[in-house]
């Protein structure tokens, strides 16, 4: 092999190297771009799951607050019936193809409570059972507000000084005793406290005050 054809063939060995090379580095940066591609689109679709279910999570606990208060009110609605079950059920399952909506079930649970929850007047039958709770009540807080003046005069220094203004204030409390027996007994009836029903209650407690003051 002559100088010129050795000269030769090491310039084409050299020229084959380098596009090997150049390949190579192509094959490299394509690999790479390739790579970095796919974590990025990895990277989105983390975040991308991870807001799914920060939203999910987010629509569960705000479902779970509406669907307790839907429970609560019927309990106090219903009272006993209702709290015997200790909680709100569970939702049922879904038949196979059937779409769930949360937000329009819990709709639809409100409506047919409200639906079916129509509170009645007091009957007038129980208004003479609520007058003698009502001036049961009264003279009661009046007894407590004559053992205070007691106690009062009887012990004398501060007590004499501080016992009459207790005196006082259970004195205008008095005539609104009554008012709780008759909340009782309208929830149990499942009935409203009606603004009659509540004038009626009052006078009781009034009168029998100011009877019970006039006689001391």
């Amino acid at each position: 092999m002559t100088y010129h054809e050795a000269i030769t063939k090491l310039a084409e060995t050299y020229a084959a190297v380098d596009a090997q090379r150049i390949e190579a580095d192509e094959w490299y940066e394509r690999q790479v771009a390739a790579a970095t591609r796919a974590a990025r689109e990895a990277a989105a679709a983390v975040e991308a799951a991870q807001e799914t279910l920060t939203a999910a999570s987010d629509l569960v606990e705000r479902i779970g607050d509406q669907a307790e208060e839907v429970w609560r009110t019927t309990v106090r609605r219903l009272g006993a019936p209702a709290a015997r079950y200790g909680g709100s059920p569970l939702p049922a399952p879904l038949q196979s193809g059937e779409e769930y909506n949360p937000h329009q079930m819990i709709d639809a649970a409100s409506d047919l409570l409200d639906q079916s929850w129509r509170p009645g007047r007091m009957p007038q039958s129980a208004l003479p059972w609520l007058v003698l709770l009502s001036a049961t009540g009264a003279a009661v807080a009046f007894s407590i507000r004559e053992a205070i003046f007691w106690v009062g005069r009887s012990y004398g220094g501060d007590l004499a000084v501080g016992l009459p203004v207790l005196a006082l204030v259970v004195t205008l409390v008095a005539p609104f005793v009554g008012l709780w027996p008759a909340k009782v007994v309208a929830d149990r009836r499942h009935v409203a406290l009606d603004a009659t029903t509540i004038a009626v209650v009052l006078a009781a407690g009034v009168a029998t005050t100011v009877i019970l003051a006039l006689l001391t």
